[in-house]
């Protein structure tokens, strides 16, 4: 199959500023005078020319209200930038808090429309005052005979095309702006340039024939790299070999039978999880009255599944659907609209369920879930995280988190990442997470006391300091958190027309406005939006605590988890500080300090961190996850700097991995994610760098 790479026929004499067409380095966006802003368009932001120590720069001013605030950079005729190999500003935080700034470029083939366009982006971290230089590498986007990107739908990653790649004959924006915090931010932007040489047009060999591309182990077929499958015997032979080290394996010796400090201090044992402040630092304490840090891996249960719908040409070897399988086979109807299969009935099998049963035989689920207990102490991981399968923490062999996610009525006129929120004034919010508690998954958590408590969601989108009361407003008239406010408004207006006046509104009573599904226009309705979503947000809070009081009363309430870049509103904070034991964070970048600022918000209580991970493109995966890095090796050194500056955090009381097992490489059902994430792969063998890391850390846990 022949490689062909499709460019500009040539050079475009139209760049932002007058230039010569050949230079070493190359100027799209010069800082130096006001015809700057001749291409330049503000995005909820002010502004102006500056000189800092780095020269020139355009400061951008960021306001509190824009969704994504920045500057924009538009080149109507494209610009050629197949010429260079990188793209380079400097850039400064000139702001008072930390700041991550996205650069978004933006391309597409001369004389198409968007629709065919290419997106790179790249995030830039700093800390107030800071400078860097900003160097973005420049891919070219490959067109190959008989394949396109459009044949491997429903993943995030594919092979053979990078998404970072794009059409750099012609880049028609360049956009720098920061997702909204309601936080007062500035940066200023030096000089955009074009410099260095091009890179190669492709060094990606592709085989005659692509498809199939998946093994029948779930692994990328057309490539070889350290660990992987090549036979069921290779795949049995390793148990024996893993069982041998397992066995020569003790837990750390500093660690005492919950994984706490054996030697440290002796506080009060209750025989729970609990809290402590201790020489000025927040703790877990573990049931023996140890202090404990809580390393954990989330997802340690079998992996999901990959669609195998209008995909089956794609595999190599998937054994039939039919009833003797039926423990590998799974349907789905993915009811997120970003989903490629959205609302679509299908079909998933599960490659490492498969791998699994091949690899251990008879009883292989005890025997796998006989593994995982005794690998994660081996491996010096003293927590089962989030989403672990009961079967597994039921065995009582080490500590764990339990999750409640309440399934109840939503607020129709509420959206978020994912999907919409809970009603919180409907009954059926309460009697769900009741329900939960006390049915038979998580009835038998609430009394032991291997459990270190609860989360309750997950990544919840609270939006803005009004987005519940909107949301309640444009539902239908019998939702019943629009019902509160309009009872709230009339409690505080008492006629229609006062109200009307307050909010330059014209309805003609209060059951209109029931009936009304708009939003309101103007301020004047602001301070009682703000007022209504406070009481929102403090009654979902409050409601959780008192049911796990009620119900669970010695195990810890563990927070919400906040999504690693969800807004973090003042009231959402204040009110998940007052009623949580502990406040949680999914946290998603390469080093903890980029987002200390956030958990600090959260202000003097125990912190603990949901979900955090690293991933590579060395070992067969088509994505890296949320945060790349080069490969295993880095990897390893990404994770024992994140967990190190947890402990060392005065509030941080954990930190948890994930996940146990490597996306499937096809994508799991609902989202696409295909991340190189796990401590194992789809086969179930370890990464051994990650290990050796693991290991290391837990081993220094506590010192």
């Amino acid at each position: 199959m022949m490689a062909i790479v499709r460019v500009s026929g040539s050079i475009l004499a139209f760049v932002v500023m007058a230039l010569p067409l050949v230079a070493s380095d190359r100027v799209l966006v010069d800082m130096s005078s006001n015809a700057a802003f001749e291409t330049s368009k503000a995005a909820g932001s002010k502004l102006s020319l500056v000189t800092n120590e780095t020269g020139p720069a355009l400061r951008a001013v960021l306001g509190t209200t824009h969704q994504w605030p920045g500057v924009s950079f538009l080149f109507e005729r494209g610009i050629d930038a197949s010429t260079h190999g990188q793209l380079t500003f400097q850039m400064k935080n000139s702001g008072e808090s930390p700041l991550r700034v996205r650069c978004r470029i933006d391309s597409r083939p001369k004389g198409s429309d968007e629709s065919a366009g290419l997106t790179r982006l790249h995030d830039v971290s700093l800390e107030p005052g800071k400078s860097k230089e900003v160097r973005i590498p420049l891919i070219p986007h490959i067109e190959y005979e008989g394949i396109s990107p459009k044949d491997f739908f429903g993943m995030r990653g594919i092979p053979f095309f990078s998404k970072e790649s794009m059409h750099l004959e012609n880049i028609t924006q360049i956009l720098l702006f920061v997702v909204q915090d309601h936080e007062p931010h500035a940066f200023e932007v030096g000089t955009v340039r074009l410099v260095g040489k091009p890179s190669p047009a492709s060094s990606i060999p592709i085989p005659e024939k692509v498809f199939p591309f998946i093994d029948e182990f779930g692994q990328f077929k057309h490539r070889d790299w350290p660990g992987k499958t090549h036979s069921l015997q290779e795949l049995v032979e390793s148990v024996e070999t893993e069982t041998r080290t397992l066995a020569a394996t003790s837990p750390p010796d500093s660690w005492d039978r919950f994984g706490g400090w054996k030697d440290g201090p002796q506080l009060e044992a209750t025989g729970w999880f609990r809290t402590a402040k201790h020489d000025d630092r927040w703790t877990l304490v573990d049931p023996d009255g140890r202090l404990f840090f809580s390393l954990g891996i989330d997802g340690v249960d079998f992996e999901p599944g990959t669609i195998l719908d209008e995909r089956h040409h794609w595999f190599e070897n998937v054994p039939p659907d039919t009833a003797a399988n039926s423990e590998f086979y799974f349907p789905w109807k993915p009811d997120l609209e970003r989903s490629y299969f959205y609302n679509k009935s299908v079909r998933a099998f599960s490659f490492h369920r498969y791998n699994v049963m091949r690899k251990y035989g008879a009883g292989w689920k005890t025997r796998f879930a006989e593994v995982c207990t005794k690998r994660l102490p081996a491996w010096g991981i003293n927590t089962l995280g989030n989403w672990t399968s009961p079967h597994i923490y039921a065995m009582g062999k080490l500590p764990y988190v339990a999750y409640v996610r309440p399934k109840s009525k939503t607020v129709q006129g509420s959206s978020g990442h994912w999907g919409k929120f809970k009603d919180v004034f409907d009954s059926s919010f309460e009697a769900s997470i009741r329900s939960q508690l006390q049915g038979q998954t998580l009835a038998g958590t609430v009394n032991d006391p291997m459990c270190i408590g609860y989360f309750v969601d997950n990544e919840l989108s609270f939006g803005d300091e009004t987005a519940m009361s909107v949301a309640s407003l444009t539902s239908p008239a019998d939702q019943n958190a629009k019902r509160e406010l309009v009872s709230d408004l009339k409690e505080k207006y008492g006629v229609i027309t006062a109200l009307n006046k307050a909010w330059n509104t014209n309805h003609a009573s209060w059951g209109a406005l029931l009936d009304h599904e708009d939003a309101p226009d103007g301020k004047g309705a602001r301070s009682d939006l703000v007022a209504f979503n406070t009481k929102f947000v403090r009654t979902y809070f409050s409601t959780v605590r008192r049911i796990l009081n009620e119900i669970a009363p010695n195990h810890l309430y563990l927070g919400c988890r906040y999504g690693s870049s969800a807004p973090i509103i003042p009231m959402v904070m204040q009110a998940n500080a007052e009623f949580a034991d502990v406040v949680s964070f999914n946290v998603y970048s390469r080093f903890l300090s980029d987002k200390l600022a956030r958990l600090e918000k959260a202000g003097d209580k125990p912190y603990i961190i949901g979900e955090f991970h690293f991933g590579a493109l060395d070992r067969g995966m088509f994505d890296t996850g949320l945060v790349r890095v080069a490969d295993q090796k880095e990897r390893a050194e990404a994770f024992t700097q994140f967990v190190t500056d947890c402990v060392k955090h005065p509030n941080i009381v954990g930190c948890h991995w994930f996940q146990f097992c490597d996306s499937p490489t096809t994508a799991r059902p609902w989202d696409h994610e295909n991340y190189q994430i796990g401590f194992t792969d789809t086969c179930d063998t370890p990464y051994a760098e990650l290990i050796e890391a693991s290991r290391k850390m837990g081993e220094s846990l506590y010192q």
